[in-house]
Formats: structure tokens, C-alpha cells, sequence
């Protein structure tokens, strides 16, 4: 249907182009006709609808029977990341988790939950690589690797994918709890498989904090070791003064020179100490790694950073395994990963810059109350050199002594807080093996494959509508052609004709006219509209000889011919029908007759006075028929010849209708040469086989030869998809078929 709407009416002669005849017949509003499109298009259709429908149909009953059964197991967790138990120790506590969104905490936690790095270590130690209800049929070649990282790359993220795919995190909202499912075909596996990802999990988040900490506690180690040696260094001279200048005890003088000279040592040795740890935390950001330095300097943007970062790197990865590394949506993805992490990189050098300024500010305040100690021990030692020296390095030894102690208390409270804050998940239900599976849901699958064939069904019938070049219905033939259509034959009429005992030319029996086996039903009825549409087209001069063309053989043109013959006949007219194909003679083959050894071809090839026609019917003595004869050497020459002309004028004083049978217009060019003659040309076209640009070729060859062409008649019509049958419903339909089943049509 889509193809004949784009038809047009091109390649006539300048002037002599058809325009389209409107069709005025149907006063049904424009939304109502694209109903009724839809639906000739579904009864056209149908075969291929139900037949489509029933395939998606049994690929999805075969799927869901023959899948295997999946079960899923459950563990629910508690993550409270502000739960603390660290004894007292709140100054060393962080203070990031106060200011952090719960909801976003949660999220970064159910991806950390997915991430590779557990998904390893469960694979590792639950030996999933060699387990077949896991890895399937590549279980036994991984089982001679034991570990997953010395597994191929391929293989070893193949087993990830899997895992990945089989894992799925829900946060329950509202609260603090995360469901941890795990699927398997196993529903041992699935249950073990859940809870071995809890507890690794727990203990990879713990080691992650607790190596955090214990990176800081090496530098201050480092630091500490340098302070020891400074601090015996420093008694060391002490000793050396004591024992050059005779000062025994530990006696000073008390004066204002020496009182500030130990206020200034005391605020030097919080400086220096304050500068070192700012140091530490400087040196630790200069590494650049994003994780250490949220661990130990977090904020709220590099965490939220951090966050969308494994949430990318969760949607690449399933992108990644799902489409391919052509698909448009992964490059937008990467694009924006690698942006994200050009962000935290800014952000980490920002952190980076601020622990660097701190770190120069204490620096700074640290040379600046040196300089202010060294000019205070100048005066201390111009007012008593001794002592003022001896204090010196007597504080010295002190402060060295403090800071050590000071660093040693920070390094062991924290390794204690490490470990102390980072147990703050607990199971609260572990998996258990699963009773039932919870794929596939039989029901469902059929339901919805069901749905599916049928709208896959709808779609594939509008596709091969789009694309169909043929006419279902006379009004998209008119509006092609540019003719009117006269008469439109049923498809059943064709198919229910009736059948005579006698061969025709091929052995086969064949059917009489429908006018005379069927004289009421609605095939018979058009072909009586036919006549009277003929007759009505040229009222002021009736057409004497009428011609019967079509495009190709096939079409039912000499069915359509022979039914027109009776038809005249039934009115009382003298009707010779003339069988015009010299090459394919059958429409002696449409009365149940044999092949005749005289007719055409010999008429017009030798003397004979008189046509040797047959009366084919005995009901109908007005009838005749002039058969095709022998077959010439040359068909198209001798229909168009001189004596053809002769012939048909001496037997228009005989008969008030000639019927003329031709052969195909597009295989030979015998029916230009009877068209010349014709007063009335009829073209057929059979609904559903003609094409457009056969159509159409012989609407212009008929044109540019002066044919008069009086019309169409649309032959195999499925009255289903006609206007008055697909938009006025069943009923109408019905009561049309019980008026002709009832014999009250006239004949």
C-alpha cells in the first residue's frame, strides 16, 4: 500500500499526462480512513503477523524451558560510617564523616561493594574460577591457576564481567542498610557466594584504613629516629658544658632575660613539632594519591569527586561488557572519567597547595620564634655567658626530650585508632540457601513473548507494506492510473468457479464463466456492472468492439473477457468473442472446449468466405466464439495487417459486440495492433500482483497508440480491504454476503 501512494503518472507526452481522479466516495473524516488504513493493512497482513507472533512466541517457550533454574541469596549490612569506638581518643578521631550526605556515603559504599578489587578476592578464596556453576565450561582450564591475577587478562576479566552481572547492591532507602544479592544456578553457591562478599568486603574496607593510617606512622617513625639522635646530641653537649665551665646541678639564674629565653624555647618546640606533622601531611599529598590524601585530609569535594569516579568506572565497565568499545555511549562515558579524574587531580593539588601553605606558614612561624629564641639567647648570654649557655642547652635537651615523647604518644594513639575506627559494618542477616528459584518466571516469559511476537508481528507487516508496490484496493489504483475503475472482482468469486468435465488445452479441467455456473453471486454482479459502466461510458456512440488487455499474462484477462461475452449475451445482444492470442490461445479453454484446428489465424491467412466460429454455450445461441486456430510465424503482423481491418469490418454488420482476448502488452506488442481497432479498451489488473511501473507502462503504450482507454477492472480484489467492507465493520459485510447468498440480486 505504502509503494502505490508514491506512484505517479509520469512518462506521457507532453500534454497527453493523466492527472489522478479524485476519490469522492468515502465521507468518512480523515482520522476514521486512517483507521480503516490500519486495519487492511492488519487483514492483509495477517499470516505474516500471526506467523511472525507464533515464532517469537516458541524462541521464547523454548528459552524459558530450557533455561536453567537461577537462585538468588541474600545478606543484609549495616553501614554506619559515624559508629566510633575509639576509648576516649575523640581528638584523634576524623572529622570529615560529621559533614558527609548519608545518602551519597551509602552509594559510594554499595560501589565499593562491586568493585573488582572484592570481587578477587572472593573469586580467590572461594575458588570460583574453577567451580562449573560459576565459570562454566572454562572452569577446568582456570583451575591450574589458582590465583586470579596470574590469570590471562582475558580470562581473568571475563570472570569479573560474570561476577559483576551476577552481583547486584540495593540500598534500602531511608536507612543505613545495603542488600547484597548473588545469583548462581547453584543455590549453595549463591548463599556462600553472599556471604564470602560481606566479609571480604569488611576486611578489605579495614586493611584500606587501617594501611591509610600506618602510612602516616612510618614518616613520623622516620621523624622520631632523628629526633632521638638530636636529643642525645644535644645532652651530649650539655655534659661537655657542664664539665668545661665546673657547673654542677641543675641550678639557673633567675632573671627576665632567662625567663623569656623559656617561654621562647617552649613556643619553638609546639612550632617545630606543629611543623613536622604538617610536614608529614604535606609529603603524603606530594604522592598525589587521591585515596591517601582523602584518607588523611578529607573534604567534602574530593569526596563527592571520589564518589562519581567509581560510579563511572561501574558504568564503564558494564558498557564495556555489554556493547563493546564501538559504542558511542562508552566513548561519552570515558570522555567524562577522564574529566572527572582531571578534576580530582586539580582537587588533590589544590589539598596539596593548601597542607603546602600551612606547612611554609609553620615553617615560617618556626624560623621566625628561632630567630627570636637565638636573639634572646644572645642577651641571655651577654648578661651571663655560663649560664645563659648552660640554659641552652639544658632546654635543649628538654625539648628535644618533649618532642620525641610528644610524636611517640601521636604515633601510637594512632595505629590504635586506625584499627578502632574502621570496624563500622556489621551483618545483620547472613545468606541463607534458597528454597526456590527465582528465574526464569514461566508465566511472565510467555506473556510478555506473546506481546513481544505480536507487536514484532505488526511491525514486520507495516515493513513489508511500506514496501509493497501493488494495488489492494481500487482506490489507490485510481489514484495511480489516473482511470477510473469500473468494476472490482471478488477474489472469492475467482477462487469458488465452477468446473467443467471437459479438458482444455493443458489436460486440466477448467472453469465456466461465472455468469453462467454462479448467475447471482457478487462476481457476477460486478461483471454485470462492468457492462453497464462500458455502456455508459460513451452514451452518445455505444462501443461495438471492445478490447481486453492486461500488463502480464496471469492477470485473469481472459476470464474477465469471457465473462463480459456472456454478460452481453444474457442481455439478448449477438456477442462474437475473437481469442487475439495467436501465441497462448486459452479462451476457448474458459467454456470447457478443446483446441480448435481453425479460427484466427487461418481466417485471416486463407479464403475462407465465412469465420469459422463455434457456439461454445447451448444456453446461450447468441453467443460465439472465434478460437485463435494454429499458431502463426508472425502474430503482430498479421493482426495489424490490411486484412485484419477487412475482417473485422465485415463482421461488425454481423454481431452488435466484439469481444477481443489479446495476449500480455509487455511481453509482446500483438494487443497495440487489436487496441488500434477497438472503439473500448479495458485494462485488468489483478489486485496484489500488479506492479507500478508495469501499470503504468501500459496505461502510456495504450495512450501514445490512441487507444481509448475506458477504464480498469480490478480482478482478485480482497473485498476485505475496500472502503465499504474495512471501515463499515463486519456487520455490513455480513448482510451483503446473505443478500447475494439469498438470490435476491437480479441477474
Amino acid at each position: 500500500m505504502g509503494g502505490w501512494n508514491a506512484w505517479n503518472t509520469g512518462g506521457l507526452p507532453a500534454g497527453s499526462r493523466v492527472p489522478p481522479v479524485p476519490y469522492a466516495g468515502n465521507s468518512l473524516a480523515d482520522g476514521d480512513q486512517s483507521y480503516g488504513a490500519v486495519w487492511r493493512t492488519v487483514t492483509k497482513r495477517k499470516w505474516i503477523i500471526l506467523l511472525t507472533a507464533a515464532m517469537v512466541f516458541a524462541a521464547v517457550a523454548v528459552y524459558t524451558l530450557r533455561a536453567k533454574p537461577i537462585y538468588e541469596s541474600t545478606v543484609l549490612l549495616q553501614i554506619d560510617p559515624d559508629r566510633r569506638s575509639n576509648l576516649g581518643l575523640e581528638d584523634t578521631a576524623p572529622e570529615w564523616s560529621i559533614y558527609e550526605d548519608v545518602a551519597s556515603r551509602m552509594q559510594t559504599e554499595a560501589k565499593l561493594i562491586q568493585s573488582a578489587s572484592v570481587a578477587s578476592l572472593v573469586i580467590d578464596s572461594e575458588g570460583l574460577a574453577d567451580n562449573p556453576a560459576f565459570a562454566g565450561e572454562g572452569g577446568e582450564a582456570a583451575a591450574r591457576k589458582p590465583k586470579l591475577q596470574s590469570m590471562p587478562t582475558a580470562q581473568r576479566q571475563a570472570l569479573l564481567d560474570r561476577f559483576k552481572d551476577s552481583l547486584k547492591v540495593k540500598i534500602v532507602p531511608g536507612t543505613q542498610l545495603a542488600e547484597v544479592h548473588f545469583r548462581s544456578t547453584d543455590a549453595e553457591l549463591s548463599a556462600r557466594v553472599a556471604n564470602a562478599v560481606a566479609h571480604n568486603y569488611m576486611q578489605r574496607n579495614f586493611q584500606t584504613r587501617y594501611e591509610g593510617a600506618l602510612q602516616v606512622a612510618s614518616w613520623l617513625s622516620k621523624q622520631m629516629a632523628d629526633l632521638q639522635e638530636r636529643a642525645i646530641e644535644a645532652q651530649q653537649k650539655l655534659a661537655g658544658f657542664q664539665r668545661q665551665n665546673n657547673i654542677l646541678g641543675s641550678n639557673e639564674n633567675d632573671n627576665i632575660v632567662t625567663d623569656r629565653l623559656k617561654l621562647l624555647n617552649r613556643q619553638l618546640a609546639e612550632a617545630e613539632a606543629e611543623r613536622i606533622v604538617k610536614e608529614a601531611r604535606y609529603r603524603l599529598a606530594e604522592t598525589g594519591n587521591p585515596e591517601l590524601v582523602a584518607s588523611t585530609v578529607p573534604t567534602p569535594t574530593l569526596q563527592l569527586m571520589r564518589e562519581q569516579e567509581t560510579q563511572l568506572k561501574g558504568e564503564l565497565a558494564a558498557l564495556n561488557s555489554k556493547f563493546g568499545k564501538g559504542y558511542p555511549k562508552l566513548r561519552q562515558t570515558e570522555a567524562q572519567l577522564a574529566r572527572l579524574d582531571a578534576a580530582i587531580a586539580t582537587e588533590v593539588a589544590k589539598v596539596g597547595r593548601q597542607l603546602e601553605d600551612e606547612y611554609r606558614a609553620s615553617a615560617k612561624t618556626e624560623a621566625l620564634l628561632r630567630s627570636q629564641f637565638e636573639e634572646a639567647k644572645a642577651a641571655a648570654y651577654q648578661l651571663n655567658e655560663h649560664a645563659v649557655q648552660y640554659s641552652v642547652l639544658k632546654h635543649d635537651v628538654e625539648t628535644s626530650r618533649q618532642l620525641y615523647d610528644t610524636l611517640q604518644v601521636k604515633l601510637q594513639v594512632a595505629g590504635v585508632t586506625a584499627g578502632l575506627n574502621s570496624s563500622y559494618i556489621t551483618v545483620v542477616d547472613p545468606a541463607r540457601v534458597p528454597l526456590y528459584p527465582v528465574a526464569p518466571r514461566v508465566k511472565s516469559n510467555l506473556a510478555l513473548g506473546l506481546f513481544a511476537g505480536l507487536l514484532v508481528g505488526l511491525l514486520v507487516a507495516f515493513l513489508v507494506e511500506a514496501f509493497d508496490d501493488t494495488a489492494s484496493t481500487s482506490e489507490e489504483l485510481e489514484a495511480v492510473t489516473g482511470l477510473p475503475v469500473l468494476c472490482s472482482i471478488p477474489l472469492d468469486g475467482a477462487r469458488n468457479a465452477a468446473k467443467t468435465s471437459l479438458p482444455d488445452g493443458v489436460g486440466q479441467l477448467a472453469p465456466l464463466p461465472l455468469l453462467v455456473s454462479s448467475p447471482r453471486s457478487q462476481a457476477s454482479e460486478a461483471y454485470r456492472g462492468l457492462r453497464s459502466s462500458l455502456l455508459l461510458s460513451t452514451p452518445e456512440r455505444q462501443p461495438k468492439v471492445i478490447a481486453v488487455v492486461s500488463s502480464i499474462a496471469t492477470e485473469g484477462k481472459t476470464t474477465v473477457a469471457a465473462n463480459l461475452g456472456v454478460c452481453f449475451a444474457q442481455r439478448g445482444e449477438r456477442v462474437l468473442m475473437v481469442d487475439g492470442d495467436l501465441r497462448r490461445s486459452s479462451l476457448h479453454s474458459q467454456f470447457g472446449m478443446p483446441a480448435s484446428r481453425h479460427g484466427v489465424s487461418t481466417f485471416l491467412t486463407e479464403s475462407f468466405s465465412e469465420a469459422p466460429v463455434i457456439k461454445p454455450l447451448d444456453e446461450l445461441p447468441n453467443l460465439e466464439l472465434l478460437p485463435a486456430g494454429p499458431h502463426p510465424p508472425n502474430p503482430a503482423e498479421l493482426l495489424g495487417s490490411k486484412r485484419m481491418a477487412e475482417a473485422l469490418q465485415s463482421l461488425m454488420g454481423s454481431y452488435d459486440r466484439i469481444i477481443f482476448d489479446t495476449p500480455p502488452m509487455l511481453s509482446v506488442s500483438d494487443a497495440l495492433a487489436v487496441a488500434n481497432f477497438a472503439d473500448s479498451v479495458v485494462m485488468v489488473v489483478r489486485s496484489g500482483a500488479a506492479r507500478r511501473k508495469a501499470v503504468l507502462r501500459v496505461r502510456d503504450l495504450l495512450q501514445r497508440s490512441n487507444a481509448k482507454v475506458v477504464g480498469i477492472v480490478f480482478n482478485g480484489v480482497n473485498m476485505r480491504l475496500e472502503n465499504y467492507y474495512g471501515l463499515a465493520g463486519t456487520k455490513y459485510a455480513r448482510a451483503m454476503n446473505a443478500y447475494y447468498r439469498s438470490g435476491e440480486g437480479e441477474a
